[in-house]
């Protein structure tokens, strides 16, 4: 089962956004799996709905080390613009079976669906 989508994002500073998709899996042990490519100064957006809800923890921001892997020592919850909480949305949505066996309730599954 995926545990994650990387999707480019190119958005407010942003180079790419990470969707967290198994709710079961840890968040940092997720996150410690992830490697792509490192870039200069790559900022990530992680995108936390279906294992953490709808909610200011939804966002957090990091960056790359220089081996490619997610720099857990700093990240910070971050409030995105309106554009960015539609591609994430998007991408959400792009997955029913993970929208579902997710920690979101029916309300907040619904909304994401009308949107």
């Amino acid at each position: 089962m995926k545990l994650y989508l990387i999707n480019r994002l190119e958005k407010d500073g942003f180079d790419a956004i990470i969707t967290l998709l198994d709710y079961r899996t840890q968040i940092s042990r997720c996150l410690k799996s992830i490697m792509m490519s490192p870039n200069d100064n790559e900022k990530i957006l992680i995108d936390t709905i279906l294992c953490s809800g709808m909610n200011e923890y939804r966002f957090i921001e990091t960056t790359l080390d220089e081996n490619g892997k997610i720099n857990l020592n700093k990240h910070k919850y971050v409030s995105v613009s309106n554009d960015i909480i539609e591609k994430a949305n998007d991408i959400v949505r792009s997955q029913p079976v993970f929208l579902k066996n997710s920690v979101l309730p029916e309300s907040q599954i619904k909304l994401l669906a009308q949107n």
